[in-house]
């Protein structure tokens, strides 16, 4: 099998381990089928501490910043707040 042929069948991964090995070593991850369904993925040691390292949690307002919507958005779809009543048992 050609490494540009990224999907692999078992047996082929087995005969031909070496050129899965290089071929993510380039940079292109290979994928492992068994039985007609795709069951692994053979990416670098590089690429897996990449996507794998824990991502510090945002803080309140880095979440707020990333949140999706503009203040003009925002208006348009969050609840409309009535004014606050006055107490009818006051005396004023």
């Amino acid at each position: 099998m050609d490494d540009r042929n990224e999907t692999w069948t078992v047996q082929d991964a087995r005969a031909h381990f070496g050129d899965v090995i290089d071929a993510a070593l380039r940079g292109r991850p290979q994928r492992v089928s068994r039985r007609g369904r795709e069951t692994v993925v053979v990416v670098s040691e590089e690429e897996w501490r990449r996507v794998s390292e824990p991502k510090p949690a945002p803080s309140f307002a880095e979440h707020l910043a990333r949140f999706p919507l503009s203040a003009e958005e925002w208006d348009e779809v969050a609840p409309k707040r009535h004014r606050p009543r006055g107490n009818p048992f006051s005396e004023t």
